[in-house]
């Protein structure tokens, strides 16, 4: 079960890296339909709905350097290919060492929580730079995707 979260987890650090690739690139012009209809896309709706709101190009500049400045603070707090390689040892080994593979998921669930704070306050950031009419836009297409989020799953 643990395992299963573990994977899980390293899949939504993917997308939120991914997130902040595509708000620099939707901030260079290519209005975020690069990803239109995979997958990707799929993982970033916030991307998605920044591209859809029509930002002055001082929004557009803000957005990318508190994105910018994100990246650089958070930089270190990505789980990697060391931990990643650890937990595979540890798995791999003749015997099996709970305690030291306890230990390295809660690090790593630690690590995962303090993206997952970090990343709320950069999308709180983000919108803080909108104008009011613009977090409308924002929220009105949210719940536009969150019916058909819905539907699809009814379906």
């Amino acid at each position: 079960m643990k395992v299963a979260k573990l994977i899980f987890s390293l899949g939504v650090i993917a997308a939120a890296t991914s997130f902040s690739t595509a708000v620099l690139a939707d901030s260079n012009g290519h209005n975020g339909h690069h990803h239109k209809g995979t997958r990707h896309s799929q993982a970033m709706p916030m991307q998605r709905m920044l591209g859809k709101v029509k930002l002055t190009e001082e929004q557009r500049e803000q957005v990318k350097q508190l994105v910018q400045q994100h990246r650089v603070a958070h930089k270190e707090q990505r789980i990697g290919n060391t931990e990643r390689k650890q937990l595979r040892e540890l798995i791999e080994a003749t015997q099996f060492d709970a305690v030291a593979v306890r230990q390295l998921l809660e690090q790593q669930q630690s690590a995962r929580l303090e993206q997952r704070v970090a990343r709320m306050e950069l999308r709180h950031q983000i919108l803080q730079v909108l104008t009011d009419e613009q977090r409308l836009q924002m929220a009105e297409q949210k719940s536009h995707w969150q019916q058909r989020k819905s539907q699809r799953k009814q379906s």
